[in-house]
């Protein structure tokens, strides 16, 4: 069957737009986590900032004496641990260069799906690129429907 053939076009269209969307949900949710875990890993790296500079200028916030200090410390440690977890999440999950091959397989789609549509591109050319993009990006590329 030839590239130009029907049914076989109109499943690698499909399987373009299923690839797309699926494409859009993983970068628009990869935004989302990406920026909730540097959110809060500034929130409370500034909160131990703050207690601990406080703290040390001006004496304990809460209490006084020897208990003020400690509950100051623990105050100030607990925000630079959930700190510390925040960013270690954000490496672990590697999430700033899955989002990166994301957008990037993402724009890739989009060429494609408006070459398609537009009719600019040959056929040849969107299913060698199409092919590229599930060996480099296979959990973003629906081909088991073209199969």
């Amino acid at each position: 069957m030839s590239a130009e053939s029907g049914p076989n076009r109109e499943s690698i269209t499909r399987s373009i737009k299923s690839s797309l969307l699926k494409a859009q949900e993983f970068v628009s949710s990869r935004q989302k986590t990406n920026s909730r875990l540097l959110v809060a890993s500034m929130a409370f790296s500034g909160a131990s900032t703050l207690v601990a500079g406080i703290t040390s200028a001006g004496g304990p916030i809460i209490g006084s004496g020897i208990e003020g200090w400690r509950l100051a410390c623990i105050a100030a440690a607990v925000f630079g641990l959930s700190s510390t977890i925040s960013t270690g999440v954000i490496q672990q999950l590697d999430s700033t260069d899955r989002l990166s091959d994301g957008k990037e397989c993402l724009n890739k789609l989009r060429s494609l799906d408006l070459g398609i549509t537009t009719g600019r591109r040959n056929w040849e050319e969107i299913i060698k690129e199409y092919e590229e993009l599930a060996i480099n990006y296979p959990e973003l590329i629906n081909i088991m429907e073209i199969i």
